[in-house]
């Protein structure tokens, strides 16, 4: 289901057929188009639901666009390039891969190779490169919940995992990966670094599920895994907030519910790996009976 027929849905809930659903870009169907939005992240951004739709081996396309000028120079609207380091890779849409020579703002940085084309509004991705000594990595914007395991993809081509740990029950004496921050969020590997291990010069890679990006154009697909409950949500919330529509907000409300159960239900169908569960490193105190102390 595409921003467009989601739009004619929630009119439909709202108004029957009464009315004609708003003309996309008017105040009525931006509001209508927020609203859709901030239920993609209230679902997404859910910390005790992680849905399977949204999981990812790797991360996904970075926020924000890129113009190249076939120069060493990227331009960026939207981006955020100094979450990333001197060294990482980056590769944008219609170009090979790159290395990340300097970067200057959130919106400039050089290769350390001219890009080929000239272009804008480009797409791209981008690799977070294990160096000696660096202990701490910012994570893509939109990571809501890690999985398992960090995953460190090697030169060779071979893997090294890490499991993460609280923060507070870190060790010098083994090693763990932490996250903390946020916007962006860092994970941290918690012993340092050696020049000599094979990991230096590895791809970090975090499974884990990520919200996805917000609904901009009429043909945008809604990301939910049931759709319908992304219509019924959002005509739930115009229709609680908007006096002529107030008298159908209940009933659409239990439609949305009913949705929403139906459809954590499925997400919770065949899953086999859940997040690693962190433990907390408190001691329980023991309460001592007086009488029985002698």
């Amino acid at each position: 289901m595409n921003v467009t027929t989601a739009l004619t849905k929630i009119s439909y809930a709202l108004r029957g057929i009464d009315d004609e659903a708003p003309t996309f870009g008017d105040d009525e169907a931006t509001y209508w188009l927020s609203t859709l939005n901030d239920k993609k992240d209230e679902l997404f951004k859910n910390p005790n639901l992680s849905w399977s739709s949204a999981f990812k081996t790797v991360a996904p396309i970075e926020p924000g666009t890129v113009s190249t000028a076939g120069t060493t120079t990227l331009t960026g609207s939207g981006t955020y390039f100094t979450d990333y380091r001197v060294g990482d890779k980056i590769t944008v849409e219609g170009e090979t891969e790159r290395t990340i020579a300097t970067i200057t703002s959130d919106t400039s940085l050089t290769v350390t190779s001219a890009f080929s084309t000239t272009a804008s509004d480009l797409s791209f991705t981008h690799k977070s490169i294990i160096a000696s000594g660096v202990q701490s990595y910012n994570l893509h914007r939109s990571l809501n919940n890690p999985s398992d395991q960090v995953v460190i993809l090697k030169s060779d081509g071979t893997y090294t995992y890490i499991d993460y740990i609280q923060p507070g029950g870190r060790t010098m004496h083994s090693r763990g990966a932490y996250i903390s921050g946020e916007n962006p969020k860092i994970l941290t590997i918690n012993t340092t670094i050696q020049s000599t291990e094979d990991i230096i010069g590895g791809e970090l890679q975090v499974p884990g599920f990520y919200v996805p990006d917000d609904m901009t154009a009429t043909t945008d697909l809604l990301p939910f895994p049931d759709p319908n409950w992304g219509v019924m949500a959002t005509a739930s919330e115009i229709a609680f907030n908007d006096v002529v529509y107030e008298d159908k907000a209940a009933d659409i409300n239990r439609k949305a519910n009913a949705l929403y159960q139906a459809m954590a239900a499925s997400n919770r169908k065949g899953q086999y790996a859940r997040p690693r569960t962190i433990p907390y490193n408190n001691t329980k105190s023991r309460i001592i009976d007086p009488s029985n102390v002698l």
